[in-house]
């Protein structure tokens, strides 16, 4: 990142990409970023006017309304839109109504779409279809029949579920060729008495079956069921799939109710139960849907005693990580997953991972993705805004919960904004080789190698995710922001629970599905206003927090870009070492084309080392990472890529079909890296 990095890059090069782009009439359709308050007057009457047209034309339809849990006498509608009787994916509003007329509308509106809604592929076929495209195992559902917009223009779809490997995919395929459009994993990560991992006294929530207690919370409204599927990883991914159910046997148990004697099953149990009362208390929320949902938590998918054996992808998802799968289940109504750590020296001398239930704030985390799930239903396309949203307002729930009930200075294991501390021992312990840092900080993201700001934002959910964190402490810690230097007046730690609010109240009324940062943006403000009152303290807050990373509306074009130095695994056709470079151009309001772009290297000393023109056509079979590669860019949405090069200067350079790995992004300490130069795009020339 700019600066950021500059001691670890004494032999690495520097990118510079140049575009040319120029304002695309020729695109099929386009999208139109929504966020209409009543400070916008004839704009949100205009708009809302639409809308109910819309609705009468059956273009919108409502999914959900529901009455106002915060501020008397408004009411929220959730609206879906159509063409020609087929859903839009990623086309919803979030409309607020008061009894004197709409307050907000927030969503994606799309317009001038041509196409045939015919599709060649039968319904009955798609389920086979769809397993085909990833090269995975169908499983049974009943895959929906939609349009999905992306880079190129619009698509006749169909999205459903699959069996890739051992995760469980959203898949999206042309309904005509059954050609792969998109796809992503489905998993998102991160009383009696026992001791906790650290060793601290925990009352659980427990229930007596035939002489032994079960890890069965059956006091709060929402059953919590915390199970242990001791290491038997065939059992945990079938119960994952749902081809098999979870039975009373796979409860964790214990014969001595006051003396429990596993600390992760202890944890993940009371750490559940904390979460319920944390979001009862502060937001009024009956659990995760607000209808209390049961909530099952999974511990001990594998046996640490073979984590050396583990494959990579199960040493990723079943060791280091904790996942929330909100279908996941024979009844589909979700599972959350903790890892099991890794024993100490495994990365690293006196270094050990600690199951991750041990830490409260990665509970919070995962459960609040189901939260996001059932509300906002942030999109997980890879590389997308949405999907780094998704994550920032999981890490501030985490922190949150972790705030209400362990005070500063007042409990043996302090919250704190490093979310994840706890995870390692010692804490916040960089892990050499594979991870880097488990942690990230929301006070200072840089720190954990993490951008604080929008203009040097890469590409990676998780690594995005601190810019809405980042913005949510300064609202109430305030402070100044290392990039942009703009200071913050907070509204201070005794009031946190005002932002909090806010951003609750944007995340489970306001925002829709295919969220940007400037839609969240707006989201807040409003929020703010809502609860606070128009120009209140908590509004300046706010806004002045968002101005601080560099957020706000989306309207002209930007660029970014981030590069991490990759192994011969990830990068095998390129001379090693090299780096793995990540970008992303986005349209504003405005459909683009790009008609020419270039590299420009660098080297440490910023002295040029060469420059390589690219083609239009390069452009769209270089920049494929957000959906089939096109040199068009629609209007407020992002052309993405993941490429590899040379570090060493080499000419030799390929597309790289490889996400990033969550994670890797922190791991700085002992890496080089590219520095990127990012600028706003002034509507013909882009750099990053």
């Amino acid at each position: 990142m700019r600066g950021a990095f500059r001691s670890a890059m004494q032999t690495s090069s520097t990118l510079l990409l140049c575009l040319l782009l120029v304002n695309d009439a020729r695109a099929q359709g386009r999208a139109m970023a929504l966020a209409v308050t009543r400070a916008d007057g004839s704009d949100l009457r205009a708009w809302d006017q639409q809308l109910d047209q819309m609705i009468r034309a059956r273009d919108l339809r409502v999914r959900e309304a529901q009455q106002d849990a915060s501020v008397p006498a408004r009411q929220h509608e959730r609206l879906d839109q159509y063409y020609r009787g087929v859903r839009i994916f990623g086309g919803d509003i979030a409309r607020q109504i008061s009894t004197n007329g709409t307050v907000s509308i927030f969503g994606i509106v799309h317009a001038g779409i041509d196409l045939d809604v015919s599709a060649r592929i039968a319904a009955e076929s798609a389920d086979q279809a769809i397993a085909r495209a990833v090269s995975g195992q169908a499983v049974d559902g009943s895959p929906e029949l939609g349009i999905l917009p992306l880079s190129d223009g619009y698509h006749l779809a169909y999205r459903g579920r699959a069996l890739r490997g051992q995760e469980p995919t959203i898949v999206y395929i042309d309904a005509n060729t059954g050609a792969l459009l998109q796809s992503y994993s489905e998993f998102i990560y991160e009383v009696g008495i026992g001791k906790g991992t650290f060793g601290d006294n925990r009352k659980l929530s427990t229930t007596s079956v035939s002489g032994t207690f079960v890890a069965d919370d059956q006091l709060r409204p929402a059953e919590i069921t915390t199970y242990d599927m001791k290491g038997n990883l065939s059992r945990a991914q079938a119960v994952l799939r749902g081809t098999q159910v979870l039975v009373t046997a796979d409860i964790a148990s214990s014969s001595n109710n006051e003396n429990w004697p596993d600390p992760t099953v202890v944890d993940a149990h009371v750490h559940a139960g904390w979460y319920y009362d944390y979001i009862f208390k502060r937001f009024g929320r009956h659990g995760i849907d607000g209808r209390d949902v049961r909530m099952a938590m999974v511990t001990h998918p594998v046996q640490l005693a073979n984590i050396s054996t583990a494959s990579p992808s199960v040493l990723g998802t079943y060791y280091l990580n904790a996942f929330n799968c909100p279908t996941c289940g024979s009844d589909h109504r979700g599972i959350v997953v903790f890892g099991e750590g890794a024993p100490t020296g495994f990365f690293g001398a006196g270094v050990q991972v600690k199951p991750f239930s041990a830490a409260f704030d990665v509970v919070a985390h995962e459960l609040t993705h189901g939260i996001t799930a059932v509300t906002a239903g942030l999109n997980g396309f890879p590389l997308s805004e949405a999907g780094a949203l998704n994550e920032g307002f999981s890490d501030i729930f985490g922190a949150s919960t972790a705030f209400f009930f362990e005070p500063v200075r007042t409990s043996s294991l302090p919250a704190s904004y490093l979310l994840g501390r706890d995870l390692t021992a010692p804490a916040g312990a960089f892990l050499s080789g594979i991870r880097g840092y488990l942690a990230r900080s929301m006070s200072d993201p840089v720190q954990t190698g993490n951008p604080d700001n929008y203009a040097i934002r890469g590409t990676e959910a998780h690594f995005n995710s601190t810019i809405l964190s980042h913005a949510f402490y300064l609202a109430i810690e305030g402070g100044t922001n290392r990039t942009s230097r703009l200071s913050v007046q907070g509204v201070g730690a005794g009031n946190r629970d005002q932002i909090e609010k806010v951003f609750f109240r944007a995340l489970t009324v306001l925002l829709p599905s295919s969220s940007t940062f400037a839609l969240a943006r707006a989201a807040t403000l409003q929020a703010a206003r809502d609860l606070y009152g128009a120009g209140g303290t908590v509004e300046r807050a706010v806004t002045q927090a968002w101005d601080a990373v560099g957020v706000q509306l989306r309207t002209v074009p930007t660029a970014a870009a981030a590069a991490v130095v990759t192994t011969a695994a990830e990068c095998p056709t390129v001379t090693q070492p090299s780096w793995g470079i990540y970008g992303t151009v986005s349209a504003g309001s405005s459909s683009l084309s790009v008609s020419a772009w270039q590299f420009d290297l660098f080297d440490a000393a910023g002295s040029p080392l060469r420059t390589i023109p690219e083609s239009s056509a390069a452009f769209a079979s270089f920049f494929n990472q957000c959906g089939p590669g096109s040199n068009r860019i629609q209007a407020q949405s992002d052309a993405c890529t993941a490429v590899c090069l040379s570090l060493g200067g080499g000419e030799q350079r390929r597309r790289s079909a490889f996400v990033h790995g969550r994670g890797r992004w922190r791991s700085n300490a002992d890496l080089q890296h590219a520095e990127d130069y990012v600028g706003a795009v002034d509507g013909s020339i882009a750099r990053f």
